[in-house]
């Protein structure tokens, strides 16, 4: 203790503390720092000087070349895929859009002998009015012809949707009428798909006129159809030139149709269930229903649901794959032709390959 009974005083730090200079260790973190606060997480792990070299020129111009080719490949399959044997037989719609045209003529002399197809009648659409199967072994492609009814606007557009080309059957001197416009816009607005413009009466008119008639009709048509091409179908010869022409024309696509499954029902039968479960009980007017036709678009899934215009959304049971009912095949006989060359009076016989 202190003389006098004085307390020593405490030592008071003031304002300028002393301050200590911390030890330089290189300033970088130990291998414990570290561990700590990573916290078990690995780092990412650097590239490789593999992985990290620029592509050269040569090789940039190299891939873009091999993706040009396989998309011009892939392009050049799906169009010799339709109408052939490997796919499904090109669907053509023919539509009138004039009330005073006939397109059933257009379809009659589509099926004429002088075509050079196999007709087959049982092959078209069950219960329609103008339909059927047709087999060019001249060209390899075979066709399925439907002619929707006009005056049922929303069955023109339910086919317009899966068919691959529509056919419209126009007046040689006016075209189309007011509904036929109407038709023509409500196509447009769903999406129309690859056509071709046939017209008829031409073969009626007077030599001189008909150059004029057509040329009349295809200032008509550029309102709606840019760059139009006009067929006349009055004889045989005519429908030979307009298939030629459905069968190598480049298809037109359509975003809501590549993208889902679609076919158009050839045949279709109901078969009512007789008892609830097997059981005996009372029916209860359920039943299956099969749908006979070419698949087109994706390929269809079995354990998908499937959509009836019209009818709303089903599960699929099964699906068959039965023989192709419109085989293309070469009908087997000799023809013998006596070319006749004029310059030389020479007499050739040709004996063409007989295919069965």
């Amino acid at each position: 203790m202190a003389a006098g009974g004085e307390q020593e005083q405490a030592h008071r730090p003031g304002a300028y503390k002393q301050k200590n200079k911390q030890h330089k260790h290189g300033k970088h973190r130990t291998k414990g720092e570290i561990g700590r606060e990573n916290k078990g997480r690995v780092a990412v792990m650097a590239l490789t000087k593999k992985q990290r070299r620029e592509v050269r020129k040569m090789d940039r111009r190299n891939k873009a070349n091999q993706l040009r080719r396989n998309k011009k490949d892939s392009v050049l399959t799906e169009k010799r895929k339709l109408g052939s044997r490997d796919g499904p037989p090109h669907l053509v719609a023919v539509i009138a859009l004039h009330s005073g045209v006939d397109a059933g003529a257009v379809t009659k002399i589509l099926r004429g002998e002088g075509v050079g197809g196999v007709v087959h009648e049982d092959q078209g659409v069950t219960g329609a009015k103008d339909s059927f199967g047709l087999v060019l072994p001249r060209f390899k492609q075979r066709f399925i012809f439907y002619r929707p009814d006009t005056a049922d606007l929303h069955s023109l557009l339910d086919v317009a949707k899966i068919a691959d080309s529509l056919v419209f059957v126009l007046e040689s001197t006016e075209g189309w009428d007011s509904y036929g416009d109407y038709c023509l816009s409500c196509l447009f607005t769903q999406g129309l798909p690859s056509h071709a413009l046939v017209c008829q009466g031409v073969a009626d008119l007077a030599v001189k006129k008909r150059t004029e008639s057509r040329r009349a009709l295809s200032r008509l048509v550029e309102s709606f159809f840019p760059e139009p091409r006009l067929f006349p179908v009055d004889s045989e010869q005519d429908a030979t030139l307009l298939l030629r022409h459905l069968s190598a024309q480049k298809q037109r696509r359509l975003g809501f149709r590549s993208r889902h499954s679609h076919l158009l029902a050839q045949r279709a039968t109901y078969i009512l269930n007789t008892s609830q479960d097997g059981t005996g009980g009372p029916a209860t007017g359920l039943g299956t229903l099969s749908v006979s036709g070419y698949i087109r678009g994706c390929p269809l899934q079995v354990n998908r649901l499937v959509h009836i215009t019209g009818h709303g959304d089903f599960q699929l049971s099964q699906i068959d794959a039965p023989a192709d009912p419109l085989p293309i095949t070469m009908v087997g006989r000799i023809i013998q032709n006596i070319l006749i060359q004029k310059e030389n009076c020479l007499h050739q016989t040709w004996w063409p390959q007989v295919l069965f």
